[in-house]
């Protein structure tokens, strides 16, 4: 029956129609205190340990860096030992008195004397180039000529081997 009460279909005032109360709904809410100081101080804390792990991750890496340089150095310091074994040894194998041994007793060198010299004696062979005449006569002159010269050469040898 109300809804016959209310109908509109056969009036339309509107001043006749019965005003409708809106009913107010309180709506309860609720509010959450937040703490700012705990939220920085939690904030913070964070930070703090972020940054504490970097400095321990910091030192773990210098530390092993240290222990890196400390084994470079040792193999350094064995390489230069080894270094200088080697270049102990090649002055042994080149020393004057080694070479002078080996020469003598392997190579059957000897010293020679300043007062021993040595004299060979030297097969002059003619030499039948051509049978004219004036062609051997060349062939001695240059034969005279080069005989002139070894002598030289052999004298000038003998000389440099006496002093």
């Amino acid at each position: 029956m109300l809804q016959a009460e209310s109908s509109c279909a056969r009036d339309w005032e509107a001043h006749q129609l019965p005003a409708t109360v809106a009913s107010i709904k309180k709506v309860k809410r609720t509010t959450i205190k937040v703490n700012h100081i705990r939220k920085i101080l939690v904030k913070g804390g964070i930070f703090i340990f972020g940054y504490a792990l970097i400095l321990v991750f910091l030192c773990i890496s210098s530390a092993t860096l240290g222990y890196r340089i400390e084994k470079l150095e040792k193999d350094v310091l064995s390489l230069e030992t080894a270094n200088n074994r080697i270049e102990y040894q090649i002055a042994q194998k080149t020393s004057l008195d080694r070479v002078e041994q080996v020469a003598s007793k392997e190579l059957g060198m000897y010293k020679s004397d300043d007062n021993r010299s040595i004299a060979m004696k030297v097969n002059n062979e003619p030499i039948n180039i051509a049978q004219n005449l004036a062609i051997t006569e060349i062939a001695s002159d240059e034969q005279i000529l080069s005989q002139k010269i070894l002598r030289k050469i052999y004298s000038s040898l003998s000389h440099l081997a006496q002093k």
